[in-house]
């Protein structure tokens, strides 16, 4: 679904992401390692595990050996940057094949925590813990395979640890693998549904992507939070549902994810699976702006000229009828039942049965400036009812919203009849036509209707009325 002024909605790119959802990006620091250190770390099958030694005898005359090392008071010491200290508590643990102390060694020897950067040894630590079914170590192993950085680019193994992790519920682990099928890059060999079915589609690997976005997302991942709203909103991979997009780009804006803080914003100004709020519009754009995002930056000067003009004009369906685009007025007209007869985007008028908008109508004329492409008028038809005072109830319902009428010109039970209103920027007119006793109620917006009316030929002046035909 397009929705007006809102760029491409920003994807978290495979690249850029580093395949995200843990910060220690620890293959970018590290020196080149030969060929002959990489065979360390490529296992020779995927159904199996390969043991690798480290070397004990680098860190083993650093160390007594008779103390045994707590965990916790490792942890403790690395949150502090006390990094000699953790790796007395994590060494003999790790030695002693304690899974969460090898994942933390391999980490401190990747990013030279504590120790010369070693990447060869810190990726023997790092499988021997992945392969022990502690999911941060398969993360971690899964996010280098794929990403090729340091070592030979395998998905089949990237997406086997990746996979390991996820079904131990890892977040970012399942956030990783919904992004790779968004992305297309599951390899047939690793694509089971694929080969269920068969074949390999964009939809079927949108499918699967929502689902692990899904799962991650319930376990507040942000970026999957971000990613699952935008496949909402285009429907691609799920229905179409504009209220679940809503729901997902405010958790994830509200975990700072600067994108869905950016397209919440243009959800919120446009009313779109959401009612329309400009002050929500402007905090969202905000928060984005002071965090140097560009698109907010630029687009808070129009949206603060948006929010000056609201006072002074009439709000319809949840919009400011001034500021709407032919586009957004079309997803409001069809969100509240509006049948298409009509929608054309080269001519100024768009037509649909309004039975359903407002009842004992049946058409629904939306008049537009093709230069602007704002909305400029609406019209409602009441057929004919063979009753001249039903004008009257209509008159009725217009005065009970906006009052008395500002001018009156008929007599109410013969011939024509035309009462007026002048709502903030808006002319509301209710017409009755003699002899048929049609009755139309129509919105003049401001300038947007002069707009319209100039650029209508001369002889195209009868038409602003429905009294002859039944279209435009």
């Amino acid at each position: 679904m397009k929705i007006n002024n809102i760029p491409s909605l920003v994807m978290t790119s495979l690249v850029s992401l580093a395949l995200s959802g843990c910060a220690n990006l620890w293959w970018n620091n590290a020196e080149p390692s030969t060929s002959e250190d990489l065979e360390v770390v490529v296992a020779q099958s995927t159904d199996s595990y390969i043991e690798v030694l480290p070397e004990y005898n680098m860190l083993d005359p650093l160390y007594d050996l008779g103390f045994e090392g707590t965990f916790e008071k490792g942890l403790a010491a690395f949150n502090d940057a006390r990094y000699s200290d953790a790796l007395n508590e994590w060494y003999p643990l790790a030695k002693d094949n304690n899974s969460a102390a090898e994942y933390q060694l391999s980490i401190m020897l990747l990013n030279g925590l504590g120790l010369p950067v070693d990447f060869k040894q810190g990726a023997i630590w790092l499988q021997r813990s992945a392969s022990k079914d502690y999911s941060e170590a398969q993360f971690e192993l899964g996010k280098l395979y794929i990403t090729g950085q340091r070592i030979e680019q395998n998905y089949d193994q990237g997406m086997r640890w990746l996979l390991s992790a996820a079904r131990q519920s890892h977040a970012g682990a399942q956030f990783n693998l919904g992004l790779l099928y968004q992305s297309g890059l599951v390899p047939l060999s690793s694509n089971l549904m694929a080969v269920y079915n068969q074949s390999s589609s964009p939809e079927l690997n949108l499918q699967q992507a929502v689902g692990w976005y899904k799962l991650a997302a319930e376990q507040g991942h942000g970026a999957a939070q971000n990613n699952l709203a935008a496949l909402y909103l285009g429907g691609k991979g799920v229905e179409q549902d504009n209220e679940l997009a809503v729901k997902w780009y405010t958790e994830a804006a509200n975990q700072e994810v600067i994108d869905a803080q950016y397209n919440l914003a243009l959800l919120n100004e446009q009313g779109v699976g959401i009612e329309q709020s400009l002050a929500q519009a402007l905090f969202w754009h905000n928060k984005a702006a002071d965090r140097g995002y560009l698109p907010s930056q630029q687009r808070l000067p129009f949206l603060q000229q948006q929010i000056k003009t609201v006072n002074n004009s009439l709000i319809l369906y949840g919009t400011t009828l001034v500021n709407t685009t032919r586009d957004t007025m079309r997803v409001k007209l069809k969100s509240n039942a509006a049948n298409t007869l009509q929608e054309n985007d080269h001519h100024w008028f768009d037509i649909y049965e309004s039975s359903k908008l407002l009842d004992k109508t049946d058409r629904l004329f939306v008049g537009y400036s093709l230069q602007t492409d704002q909305v400029a008028s609406l019209e409602y038809r009441f057929p004919s009812q063979n009753t001249p005072s039903f004008v009257l109830s209509v008159i009725e319902m217009i005065t009970k919203k906006y009052g008395s009428p500002l001018y009156r010109d008929g007599d109410l039970n013969f011939g024509k009849v035309q009462y007026g209103w002048e709502i903030k920027d808006t002319r509301i007119n209710v017409t009755r036509y003699w002899p048929d006793t049609t009755v139309y109620l129509s919105y003049h917006i401001g300038q947007n209707y002069q707009d319209m009316i100039k650029e209508m030929p001369g002889n195209a002046e009868e038409l602003i009325y429905n009294m002859t035909f039944e279209t435009y």
